[in-house]
């Protein structure tokens, strides 16, 4: 089993999704809130078959071979579930956070989101088609990342229940190749249960 270090977390992640989560207090940009992304028709995948991970009025399951790495200095997400067998240096890993302005609107995560993230740093962000999670449709946003000498890339969810959203962040290395990425997002979210 591999150890998780603390570069290996999506630290700058979270903070960009929590200062995107605030910025929903805000006003759109100047030019107006984005045309609503089409929803993602992919074909039905399993729901991953491994631990299931719960949170604050949720739960996933995880691959087989992820699980919850234990409590990590400095980092305080809803929840989180790394590959505990990963052996190249980087701990693939996804995490939860609420937002703490509540709920956000996905035309107002698509807007200011890209901005967001680059302000912090992320390259190459790309807001990707929503996708439908537990019934509901999610907004989705990709980027390039560092922490340290450390870089990985993220897929981010806006997954939104009553009067809260949830930012679910995957954080691969970026050798993990997208079929690869997609193949563990989707069986994720997949599982995503609302309770």
């Amino acid at each position: 089993m591999s150890r998780l270090s603390p570069l290996a977390l999506p630290f700058a992640a979270v903070t960009i999704a929590a200062s995107l989560a605030l910025a929903g207090c805000t006003s759109p940009g100047t030019n107006g809130p984005a045309e609503p992304t089409p929803v993602s028709s992919a074909p039905a995948v399993e729901p991953a078959d491994g631990d299931t991970i719960s949170g604050t009025g949720y739960s996933f399951a995880v691959p087989e071979g992820w699980g919850d790495p234990g409590p990590i200095e400095g980092f305080d997400a809803d929840s989180l579930a790394a590959d505990l067998d990963d052996a190249d240096g980087f701990a693939d890993n996804v995490n939860v956070i609420l937002s703490p302005a509540g709920k956000v609107e996905l035309d107002q995560v698509e807007s200011a989101g890209p901005g967001e993230l680059e302000g912090g740093g992320a390259t190459d962000v790309s807001v990707e088609p929503r996708v439908t999670v537990a019934g509901e449709e999610a907004a989705h946003i990709s980027a390039n990342l560092a922490s340290g000498d450390t870089s990985y890339l993220i897929e981010q969810f806006y997954l939104n229940s009553d009067d809260q959203t949830y930012i679910v962040t995957f954080s691969f290395s970026p050798d993990v190749a997208d079929v690869d990425r997609q193949a563990v997002t989707d069986a994720v979210l997949a599982s995503w249960a609302w309770s």
